[in-house]
């Protein structure tokens, strides 16, 4: 879990036949509720501003809540196995995105939107770090370690070396790294829950 979900409470509100999105951002803290707020949705303005047609458009925003374009699509959440071409427009879009000088800083499947035409858009900004923040390089390896993970575990390696050319070196000195400690974390928590349900039978 990630410290600030300790924190926050967001709500997200979808009405019917609109297309827009409220996001109603709840703290215990007056302060820190702005602030979130005011990050995400400036980040989604910003983007708007680069060209950056990925993301949602930001439409109004107040002290603690924000309207934003509503992303039509289906997530990558339990979408397995994706296509090769599919996995490299994400990456291009991922590059697009570093490249403004944003890091999205939480690309898990489910923030990835696929829409028509097979169009890849991104969703959740809360987390999005921008230059010079000192946490952009950090949020910029979470998406490279994040897509590195989608395509091991999900993506037809019809052409893995195309796919692998995209990865910066460190980030696969790195994930050769993690990606077993990972694996092995798995196996530990698969073992403790079966040792688990075998003292439930016994008992």
């Amino acid at each position: 879990m990630q410290v600030k979900n300790l924190l926050k409470k967001n709500t997200i509100t979808v009405v019917d036949g609109r297309q827009e999105v409220v996001k109603v951002v709840g703290t215990p803290f007056k302060s820190l509720t702005k602030i979130w707020c005011k990050h995400e949705a400036e980040c989604l303005l910003h983007l708007e501003k680069l060209g950056f047609t990925s993301a949602p458009k930001l439409i109004s925003s107040t002290v603690d809540s924000f309207t934003m374009e509503k992303i039509e699509g289906t997530s990558l959440h339990g979408r397995e196995p994706i296509d090769e071409t599919l996995f490299i427009r994400v990456m291009d879009v991922i590059s697009e995105l570093h490249g403004f000088g944003f890091a999205h800083g939480n690309l898990r499947p489910n923030n990835i939107i696929v829409r028509a035409g097979n169009e890849p858009a991104l969703i959740d900004f809360e987390s999005c770090c921008r230059k010079p923040n000192p946490l952009f390089l950090l949020a910029r390896f979470s998406d490279q370690a994040w897509l590195h993970w989608l395509w091991k575990s999900r993506v037809v390696q019809s052409n893995p070396e195309l796919v692998r050319a995209k990865f910066p070196r460190h980030v696969l000195l790195a994930m050769s790294v993690i990606t077993p400690i990972g694996r092995l974390r798995v196996m530990a928590m698969d073992a403790r829950r079966r040792r688990k349900r075998s003292r439930r039978v016994s008992s």
